[in-house]
């Protein structure tokens, strides 16, 4: 049964007539699996916005999702070796390179080990002057020390996942980490719940929720890993040993990967900041209209990774023409499924942001406008997610930085600021630079694909 779903994924990857469905199939399970994170998030927000006492339910709303971006930047560097991963792990199965991708899985897991413990550290003892820095006062700063304090313990597990993920992920096998992102949220929901309503610890217990979800799964995807099963890649202990020029091949393709994330997370950081200075009805309403928007995106997100395999495969096997229209039949499906998900939720803006901020009203109008303009602006996004998924799927990772680069600290922030300082517009014009630099970012990937080369990184005749 295993070798037969085994075939059945390299199939899917390498063979099947029907591209759309195979996109579909592969990307289901990734799909399903961001949308319960954003459930996930909804959870805490929830809980969190009804549940803590009156006087600061804005400040608690504000703690748990301004700090989004200080996680982001500390995962930042570990998400590019997971997509440097996903990248080498695809290609040497698509070379018939087995073995290959054994050691490359080895190299990620020790790689992320490594960096969860320092980024624990840095995050810990760094959160004060961090939270301090974005403008943060008062109860507000004291609750988002609080938070990412407790959630920098995280770092560990987490970043171990992603060894596991990319290894699971690059086979296409995309079911697995989805019932491992399962376990995780529905036990972080069951947390949050029960540490929010029994011991009424508001944001700390949104924070110890989510960590005793990640720590709870770790045994349960290190098994998967160890675990002898010829349909999958597994490790044996002599397997983690340190192969430098393995290390030396994976940085070389993860550095433009983790750059990327981190400018992208820093300007995430450097906007909230802005959107900090506007007040906490701004950022508020900026957070929930984010995490509804993610709602549509996500199913883009999981096409864009998926597009990552398939060229991934497909470039190591030599078949670039199906590399190439694995990613234009991906662009087809983002298109078609961000443009449905924008009319079934545009005129119900207000009522899902009701779910959060029914008690704070002047945040609410401000997250209705602001939905009107990321939903717009949804088609926009989900072609970036296909574009970033085809550069890292073949190996030409520095161009996922130089879009990144330019879509938010060449256009997004410069506008943010000109208009907030020079021309000294209100808190939407925040949505008008957004929906510019969208747009201006989808010629900016037209043209980086037309140069992207779709060569094999990993090959044949290389000897483990």
């Amino acid at each position: 049964m295993y070798h037969s779903r085994s075939a059945s994924r390299r199939k899917h990857l390498l063979e099947s007539k029907n591209l759309y469905l195979s996109i579909l199939v592969l990307s289901l399970p990734i799909f399903l699996s961001n949308l319960m994170k954003a459930l996930n998030s909804f959870i805490d927000m929830y809980f969190v916005s009804n549940l803590v006492p009156e006087d600061i339910v804005s400040e608690s709303i504000t703690a748990i999702s301004i700090t989004f971006p200080i996680f982001a930047i500390s995962q930042a560097f570990a998400y590019g070796v997971m997509a440097a991963g996903i990248a080498l792990i695809s290609q040497a199965l698509g070379a018939g390179r087995k073995d290959m991708a054994t050691k490359i899985t080895a190299q990620l897991l020790l790689l992320t080990a490594i960096l969860g413990v320092v980024m624990n550290a840095v995050l810990y003892f760094a959160s004060p002057t961090i939270v301090s820095w974005m403008g943060a006062k008062g109860k507000e700063r004291e609750l988002m020390i609080q938070y990412v304090q407790i959630r920098s313990f995280e770092m560990v597990p987490l970043f171990i996942y992603f060894a596991f993920h990319a290894s699971r992920q690059a086979s296409g096998d995309t079911v697995t980490p989805f019932i491992v992102n399962m376990i995780m949220i529905l036990f972080n929901i069951f947390m949050t719940w029960f540490l929010i309503t029994r011991y009424d610890l508001g944001v700390a217990g949104a924070a110890y929720g989510t960590l005793a979800a990640n720590v709870i799964i770790a045994p349960i995807f290190m098994v998967m890993l160890f675990w002898k099963n010829p349909s999958h890649i597994y490790l044996r202990a002599k397997d983690i040993v340190y192969d430098s020029e393995l290390v030396g091949k994976i940085f070389r393709l993860s550095w433009p990967v983790g750059v990327s994330q981190a400018f992208t997370s820093l300007g995430f950081l450097i906007l909230n900041s802005v959107v900090l200075s506007y007040g906490n009805a701004t950022v508020n309403a900026f957070q929930v209209g984010n995490k509804i928007n993610s709602l549509v995106l996500n199913p883009a997100m999981g096409i864009g990774a998926v597009t990552a395999t398939f060229v991934g495969q497909n470039v190591g096997a030599g078949n670039e023409n199906r590399a190439r229209e694995a990613v234009r039949k991906a662009m087809v499906l983002v298109i078609i499924i961000s443009v449905i998900g924008c009319l079934l939720l545009m005129p119900f803006r207000k009522e899902m942001a009701k779910l959060f901020l029914n008690r704070v009203p002047e945040a609410l109008e401000l997250s209705v406008e602001y939905m009107f303009f990321v939903f717009t602006s949804l088609p926009l996004m989900g072609i970036y997610q296909v574009y970033m998924g085809a550069y890292q799927g073949s190996g030409e990772t520095h161009f996922s930085l130089i879009l990144a680069t330019f879509r938010l600290w060449l256009l997004r922030i410069p506008l943010v600021l000109f208009f907030k300082n020079v021309l000294h517009l209100p808190a939407s014009s925040i949505w008008y630079a957004m929906a510019v630099s969208n747009f201006a970012a989808l010629y900016l990937g037209i043209i980086l694909y037309r140069l992207c080369r779709f060569r094999p990184k990993i090959h044949k005749e290389q000897i483990a």
